[in-house]
């Protein structure tokens, strides 16, 4: 595979309100990659397919069959569009965390600010 194993494929997933560029590695924590495949990461799960995925051209270039083959065969669910659902609804859930806690927290534990 190369040149694909030596960086994580960044792919433009539109999710919803939130918008940007969003890349596997976002989407797919190892820690919920190695709960849910079997590979301990995106970039190992992507690799141990076979298909060499360099942009998100490559990946749409897949066929859909032998995607969804792979990722039945090497992950808890059924098929791709199941498993990137997951994926996306765990990125959300994570962020919503991430944005209660902060809106919580103490003023004194926020970044500091710099006046000049």
């Amino acid at each position: 595979m190369g040149e694909a194993e030596d960086r994580p494929a960044s792919l433009d997933v539109a999710i919803g309100g939130l918008g940007g560029e969003v890349t596997l590695a976002d989407l797919f924590p190892p820690s919920w990659v190695d709960s849910h495949c079997d590979a301990t990461s995106i970039d190992e799960f992507v690799a141990a397919s076979g298909f060499e995925v360099t942009d998100q051209e490559s990946f749409e270039s897949i066929p859909d069959h032998e995607w969804n083959r792979h990722v039945e065969s090497n992950s808890t669910f059924d098929d791709w569009e199941s498993m990137l659902s997951a994926g996306v609804e765990h990125y959300v859930s994570e962020r919503s965390e991430d944005a209660d806690e902060a809106a919580d927290a103490p003023d004194d534990e926020q970044s500091p600010t710099l006046s000049v």
